[in-house]
């Protein structure tokens, strides 16, 4: 589906890449298959029909040691990193969007954030190498 049109964002926007960090505490990994979280959060994100499904870059990092509050409990944190240029309205419809989808595949996890966080367009480099 393409949803760019009904989320307000032209056609510049699908071309630019996002990076998908998946963020975990280590027992996450006794609930869930964490490649599985990285196909969900990717088909997400491409099912959004905002961005550009080959640019698409999604990566999972564990945390072994960390403290949150008072409780051991386990959580999922996901950055959402885009070029700027989205409304805070926008930024909102994605970041909600991309919780429902990722919600149903975290089992017994305490909890889920997520964050989208801008990349300032003027100063984001990028090579690519063509000789690969």
């Amino acid at each position: 589906r393409d949803s760019s049109t009904s989320r307000g964002l032209g056609d510049v926007y699908k071309r630019q890449m996002p990076h998908c960090i998946i963020e975990y505490t280590r027992g996450v990994e006794n609930e869930i298959k964490i490649s599985k979280l990285v196909d969900v959060a990717y088909e997400g994100v491409v099912n959004s029909g905002i961005f550009n499904s080959n640019a698409i870059k999604v990566r999972a990092i564990p945390f072994e040691f960390y403290k949150s509050g008072l409780n051991p409990n386990d959580y999922i944190h996901i950055k959402l990193r885009i070029l700027s240029g989205r409304t805070i309205e926008q930024k909102k419809e994605i970041s909600d969007y991309m919780i429902e989808c990722i919600k149903p595949h975290i089992g017994q996890t305490k909890s889920l954030t997520l964050e989208v966080i801008d990349m300032d367009i003027r100063s984001y480099g990028k090579h690519i190498n063509g000789s690969l």
